[in-house]
């Protein structure tokens, strides 16, 4: 019957506001300022109820944490992938990673980062998310450039996460370049360095 009942429009609706309040409050306070008798009182619920979705604090910090990894692939699964234009392939890909990146999921990894650091069920979720995203942009890497290797894609594609990732942080550290034109001047480097790369590689 629970389960029922946490399937039901109703039970998602409320789950998805829990985890909503539970995001906003990891980026507000961090793992130490998350409470679910907070995030109760908040959506005007009791503690009670809250746990009919998630029993503890670290299932519903798991939770959002596995949302969140969810959304780089989303971003690369709507790219139109054009195997003969390699720029424009590239270009999509750093432009919505890093634009992703320069929100506050930005902040939102870094938190993820630091619980991986000291508590092997968070270390897990980060190393699962980090294969599949891996996997994934090994597979586009085959699609623009078949010639290569498995072992090179799979280098290729460390150095490709490592590139995002960096120019990312870049980002958060400086705030001020995190709009307009200074992430688009930044986007176009890190595109020019990953074509350069693909060629390379080739």
């Amino acid at each position: 019957m629970k389960s029922e009942q946490l399937k039901s429009p109703k039970g998602e609706e409320r789950r998805e506001a829990i985890e909503a309040a539970a995001r906003q409050m990891l980026l507000d306070q961090g793992y130490s300022g998350v409470s679910l008798r907070k995030i109760a009182s908040q959506l005007g619920i009791s503690v009670g109820n809250l746990q009919y979705y998630f029993s503890t604090k670290d299932d519903l910090v798991e939770a959002v944490i596995l949302g969140e990894t969810q959304k780089p692939i989303e971003l690369l699964g709507n790219i139109l992938w054009n195997p003969s234009d390699i720029k424009a392939n590239v270009d999509q890909a750093v432009g919505s990673l890093m634009r992703y990146y320069a929100s506050d999921a930005g902040r939102f990894y870094a938190i993820m980062e630091a619980l991986a650091l000291h508590d092997l069920r968070y270390a897990k979720i980060k190393a699962d998310g980090y294969a599949y995203v891996l996997s994934h942009i090994e597979q586009l890497i085959a699609i623009m450039s078949p010639n290569l290797s498995l072992d090179r894609r799979t280098g290729l594609a460390q150095v490709l996460v490592a590139l995002i990732d960096g120019a990312s942080l870049q980002v958060q550290f400086s705030r001020g370049s995190a709009h307009g034109d200074g992430i688009a001047a930044l986007i176009d480097d890190v595109s020019e360095a990953i074509q350069h790369l693909l060629g390379i590689w080739e």
